[in-house]
């Protein structure tokens, strides 16, 4: 297995070290730390309208270039720290690296061969210079398939697991990535937002099934409503730590989860979310 860790200057770092040292723990997992410098966007950043005809003014090309060098020296400071810090919590294999590029898009281009991708979540405001990572959430996420983990600012033992399945979709990423042990089993809530039905209640009954073979201590609930509202409340509830939820696939899920209320949800949920 193998973890990729996207640290940045963001107070979300220290975080994301934290979650991927528990993954990389828990599944005995390699973890490959990623810092990004994007001298395109930081050169938008640096744009300032100079009259109101709206003429632009791009800051000195030598200024800019010290800027994006210092940017990289902070970067392997932060990915030297990382590595330091993931020795320290048990974790020793372990590689840096330091790219040149469009966030997201070299962001989903590192993640093509992981397991799963460690990264902030959105929402954070941060200076553009600093390369907020969260910002770049909901692109990575369409751009790969690979399971995406969006973590909170601070790190704190993960016990009890929400999954928000539709148990009416016909492909359960969600699932396959649990039963197939990416995250330890334990304590885990499955969770349909709709309309009860005997479907809804066969399939939540073959995956609960599934999931305790694979170990885990599983409980069962559907709830009517809108699932952006209602599964924040539930994380809440049911004292959930982590929230793990399909964002692939033909679900109703996705276009609430990948869509203009992206944001809205990762925010409301005070807990690192899962999206497979």
């Amino acid at each position: 297995m193998k973890i990729v860790a996207f640290v940045d200057l963001s107070l979300y770092s220290h975080s994301v070290i934290d979650h991927a040292a528990w993954l990389a723990r828990e599944n005995q997992a390699g973890v490959e730390l990623v810092n990004i410098v994007s001298p395109n966007e930081l050169a938008a950043s640096n744009l300032a309208p100079v009259h109101p005809a709206g003429a632009m003014l791009v800051q000195q090309a030598g200024d800019l270039d010290a800027k994006v060098q210092e940017l990289a020296r902070q970067g392997r400071e932060r990915l030297d720290q990382a590595h330091r810090t993931l020795n320290a919590a048990g974790v020793y294999d372990v590689g840096t690296r330091l790219l040149e590029g469009h966030t997201a898009q070299t962001m989903v281009q590192a993640a093509a061969k992981a397991s799963v991708v460690v990264m902030g979540k959105r929402g954070e405001r941060a200076d553009l210079a600093r390369l907020p990572l969260g910002s770049n959430l909901e692109r990575v996420a369409r751009g790969t398939k690979v399971p995406v983990l969006a973590v909170s600012r601070s790190f704190r033992p993960i016990k009890r697991l929400l999954a928000a399945l539709d148990a009416e979709a016909p492909t359960a990423p969600a699932l396959d990535a649990l039963t197939g042990g990416l995250l330890p089993a334990g304590p885990l809530d499955l969770l349909h937002v709709g309309e009860p039905s005997e479907n809804v209640r066969q399939a939540l009954h073959q995956a609960a099934t599934k999931l305790t073979e694979a170990g885990f201590e599983v409980g069962c609930r559907t709830e009517p409503g809108d699932a952006e509202l209602v599964v924040p409340q539930r994380v809440v509830l049911d004292g959930a730590d982590l929230l793990v939820i399909n964002a692939f696939g033909s679900s109703r899920l996705r276009s609430m989860l990948l869509g203009s209320r992206t944001s809205e949800l990762l925010r409301a949920c005070q807990v690192p979310v899962l999206l497979c």
